[in-house]
């Protein structure tokens, strides 16, 4: 590329991660795996060959520490991934299984490594679940600091920063993020990654611009040049004119003056203008991110996932480690709503002690709950640990993917059954701990009616929803464009959900990407909507909007708006009505 060429303005469009707006001069960290070559050693040498892999894996091990250390606060999310990654380099799969390749093959340690990693990589990338496959890019990032370590090259280091710039990628390790807590990082711009990422995740709870998914950033720049990052637009610009340079200046200067404004409403409560008190609740991982949640406002958690307990790891987890995991958070809490839900693992999602036949189509397959029946001891001991959990808070329990009365009832009944080995051992619970679904499967909304008989609360999950009514693969680019929250087939089975649940006296709750979109807030009140639960950083906005919002005014316009045919239809004429009544918002 000549340098007329890579003088000229270049904007990227990525996916936005973190909002904000960033400018500075452009900083590049080189995380991309190093390429390794097919070699073998003679017998004799392959002993040093394990012992020189084996010395790379506890330096890594040891830089990780160091890093996690000096992390000062231990409920912050990175501190969390961090130890994840720790977790990671304890992984006898990934380790145990390098060794035997260097033993039996002869290989080269660099080549046996990343023949282990790129098998795994491949595992997590076949995960249908959008936030577990991310998990992916943690592996990479490990495999990184691994084979630099095992090459005898430093591992560049985001602490060695000493002036204001803009990071740049092809992704970012829990351990840079980390660092750049205390580093004068303005904003960073990666290759991959996605919004459920840990790099997003992480920027976000640092408060840093940060665009992710822009592919090519790391070919298109140049070192200390000039850059910008909009990360509420998904957008970097390298090579700004001065034009465009103040024109973002002024567009930081209102995100700044949006945000302190947003902060009033984190600990308002979410009461409408005619007087209908709503909750709003987060979706969490880990129990670290509770602070978060608490400091934006949330009402408690709507959706507790467990999955990570069972991921990365040769052995299950015990009762008691359950026990101890969901404990810190009910008492985090104290008096506020903590729902747990079950695990919802399977053929398609990566644990490695549950051995599972490959399916053709994993999203429908043995999982969620269906697993969890055929599996019940590993379900019982769950339930155990969450119904133990509920003597330290406002506990309850809920079920993914339930598909009719029959499979309910037989999930209930493995909690009655813990519920009387519990009494046997005189170990104390909440003995009227509230048990829930989540309501996520065609089948589920249309029998919601009767289901909503024998539970205490409904959960939609409009995630798989959208995915299994509309018969579309969400992760499949080529028809992921027909992935629409606002379809009217959508729109009616909410509208379905809710009434069965209201009709039966019990309260209907959205956890699904749905309930975190502002867009969708007002659609969701009309609806009659009880409980939304979302990433945390998304609930001052979205209470934002619900208190200027008049209920039954909201009830009127979405029975109109169910007239219409098309979901493109229904966004046209909802962001109109938006617009009229929060000019303010940007949708």
């Amino acid at each position: 590329m000549t340098d007329n060429v890579r003088s000229r303005m270049k904007v990227l469009q990525g996916i936005p991660a973190s909002p904000g707006v960033a400018i500075g001069k452009v900083f590049f960290v080189n995380r991309a795996l190093p390429r390794s070559v097919l070699s073998t050693v003679s017998k004799d040498k392959a002993e040093e060959e394990v012992a020189g892999f084996l010395r790379a894996v506890a330096r890594s091990r040891e830089q990780i520490q160091s890093i996690r250390d000096s992390v000062k606060d231990q409920s912050t999310d990175h501190y969390q991934i961090l130890s994840v990654h720790l977790a990671l380099l304890e992984d006898s799969m990934l380790i145990d299984q390098t060794v035997r390749l260097i033993r039996e093959n002869r290989f080269k340690a660099d080549w046996a490594f990343n023949k282990v990693l790129q098998n795994l990589l491949q595992t997590f990338h076949r995960i249908e679940d959008k936030y577990l496959r991310e998990r992916g890019h943690d592996l990479r990032q490990i495999g990184h600091r691994v084979l630099e370590n095992l090459a005898g090259r430093p591992v560049e280091s985001v602490a060695s920063i000493r002036e204001p710039v803009i990071v740049i990628a092809h992704d970012l390790s829990p351990a840079d993020t980390a660092q750049i807590l205390n580093s004068p990082v303005l904003g960073f711009a990666t290759d991959v990654g996605s919004k459920t990422s840990h790099t997003a995740i992480t920027a976000r709870s640092l408060g840093i611009p940060a665009v992710v998914g822009l592919e090519r950033i790391t070919q298109e720049f140049t070192e200390n040049e000039e850059a910008i990052v909009d990360g509420e637009e998904g957008v970097v610009v390298l090579r700004p004119t001065a034009e465009t340079v103040r024109e973002y200046t002024e567009k930081k200067k209102a995100y700044t003056l949006r945000i302190r404004d947003l902060a009033k409403f984190a600990k308002l409560p979410a009461v409408t203008r005619d007087g209908k008190t709503l909750k709003l609740l987060a979706n969490i991982e880990f129990p670290e991110e509770a602070e978060v949640s608490l400091r934006s406002g949330a009402d408690g958690v709507g959706l507790y996932r467990t999955e990570f307990l069972y991921l990365n790891r040769r052995d299950l987890p015990s009762e008691e480690e359950h026990f101890q995991t969901y404990r810190r958070v009910a008492e985090k809490f104290a008096r506020q709503p903590v729902t747990i839900r079950t695990i919802d693992l399977g053929g398609d999602k990566f644990a490695s002690q549950l051995e599972l036949a490959e399916e053709m189509n994993p999203a429908m397959g043995l999982r969620a709950i269906r697993f969890c029946l055929r599996e019940k001891d590993i379900f019982k001991q769950q339930i155990r640990a969450i119904l133990r959990a509920s003597s330290y808070g406002d506990v309850s329990i809920m079920f993914p993917m339930i598909s009719g009365v029959g499979e309910l009832r037989e999930a209930l009944a493995v909690v009655e059954e813990a519920k009387a080995e519990l009494k046997k051992r005189r170990i104390s619970f909440n003995r009227k701990m509230r048990a829930g679904i989540m309501v996520e499967i065609p089948s589920a909304a249309i029998v919601a009616d009767l289901l909503a008989r024998e539970v205490d609360f409904f959960s939609i999950g409009t995630n798989d929803l959208i995915q299994y009514a509309l018969a579309i693969d969400r992760v499949n680019e080529h028809v992921s464009y027909l992935y629409e929250p606002l379809h009217p087939a959508i729109l009616r089975l909410i509208r379905r959900i809710v009434d069965a649940g209201h009709d039966a006296g019990i309260p209907v709750a959205m956890c699904g990407e749905m309930a975190g979109e502002p867009l969708y807030s007002y659609v969701l009140l009309g609806l009659g909507m009880d409980e939304w639960s979302m990433n945390a950083t998304s609930i001052p906005r979205v209470k934002r909007i619900l208190r200027k919002s008049v209920a039954y005014e909201a009830r009127e316009f979405v029975g109109e708006l169910l007239a219409h045919a098309t979901a493109s239809d229904i966004a046209e004429i909802l962001k109109k009505k938006l617009e009229v009544l929060f000019p303010e918002e940007r949708f």
